[in-house]
């Protein structure tokens, strides 16, 4: 489970409350058994708890919502022989709404009005989305992200499941973080694609322009335009390695071939846009393509493809045939 998860933070404050079940307890148990950040957020939330006089200043709030955190703080105060706060659903959820507030404001930063966080899925095509800093990501298929709460405010930091092409928008003043498995990546302006979906074993960033630094929990390495971070979940192992030459950077938004077999092109088209693309003859598979592509529809895109070979572009029914005498000049 991540730290952007809403129901594990509802959990942790009805601990805090003495409210949770045996299962609940469970539930938490296995949560901060994951890594020593979650021990950490409770820890945190613990402070804030044992400060909830100081900490929960009030904000606008319905009345009955108001009347529900005083009656915490009063119990709070109290202390000595009191009996355990028993409180009703309903009075419980409206005052863990204030208290939750008051948490993401000490986890992330201090602030008043914390939003919930944004959940961006890709289903069954892959999906392009431009994001509230005007940085563009395009995700793979059964792949999906969640923005922190106070996405844009001092920091850009979002945590991915499976693979993704950022396009991220320069801000100096907030680096875009994009957190996957064990891994933090760390930009200001660049594109680079992180890609969990290959092999779940590893996480693999691609970068395509700019720098991006990747960090596991030993070791951290800076890659630049053409190279590659490789951690593997295993061992613990993060290398740098370059790109490989026939390697395609993932999405339709831009795909890039350096001396690339169209064989390989034609595969890559077909699992990229969701296509049926064939080649005419086996006399083409070995013509080697050397372009960029950007954010182009499939039609125009074998358009391209076509003419850097002199061939043509056919469709038959929901197909598409390239075909042609040769690799042209």
């Amino acid at each position: 489970m991540s730290i952007f998860d809403e129901k594990i933070d509802e959990l942790l404050a009805k601990r805090l409350a003495g409210e949770c079940s045996p299962e609940e307890d469970e539930t938490l148990e296995r949560w901060l058994a994951e890594s020593a950040e979650h021990r950490r957020h409770l820890e945190e939330l613990q402070w804030l708890w044992e400060r909830s006089s100081d900490a929960l200043a009030p904000a606008p709030r319905p009345v009955d919502t108001e009347a529900a955190l005083l009656r915490v703080k009063s119990r709070l105060k109290a202390g000595g022989g009191a009996q355990p706060l028993r409180w009703q659903r309903s009075f419980w959820m409206r005052a863990a709404a204030v208290f939750l507030l008051a948490v993401a404001g000490v986890y992330w930063w201090q602030s008043g009005n914390t939003p919930a966080p944004v959940r961006i899925a890709a289903a069954g095509s892959v999906l392009t989305d431009t994001l509230t800093d005007g940085s563009v990501v395009t995700l793979e298929r059964q792949s999906g992200l969640t923005l922190a709460r106070q996405f844009n405010r001092r920091e850009r930091r979002l945590r991915l499941e499976g693979e993704a092409f950022f396009d991220v928008a320069p801000d100096t003043a907030r680096p875009f973080i994009v957190e996957v498995q064990e891994l933090e990546v760390r930009v200001v302006g660049t594109e680079f694609t992180v890609d969990n979906t290959t092999d779940p074993a590893k996480v693999i960033v691609t970068v395509t322009e700019g720098k991006v630094l990747v960090a596991s929990k030993a070791r951290s390495v800076l890659l630049q335009a053409g190279e590659q971070a490789v951690f593997d979940r295993q061992n613990g192992t993060l290398q740098r390695t370059a790109r490989k030459p026939d390697q395609g950077v993932f999405g339709n938004r831009l795909l890039m071939y350096n001396a690339t077999p169209l064989s390989k092109v034609v595969e890559d088209v077909n699992t990229r846009y969701g296509a049926r693309v064939r080649l005419g003859n086996k006399v083409l598979e070995n013509c080697l393509l050397n372009a960029r592509y950007n954010n182009l529809p499939l039609e125009r895109l074998l358009e391209l493809i076509a003419e850097s070979f002199s061939l043509t572009v056919k469709k038959e029914g929901d197909a598409y045939v390239l075909d042609g005498e040769g690799c042209g000049e």
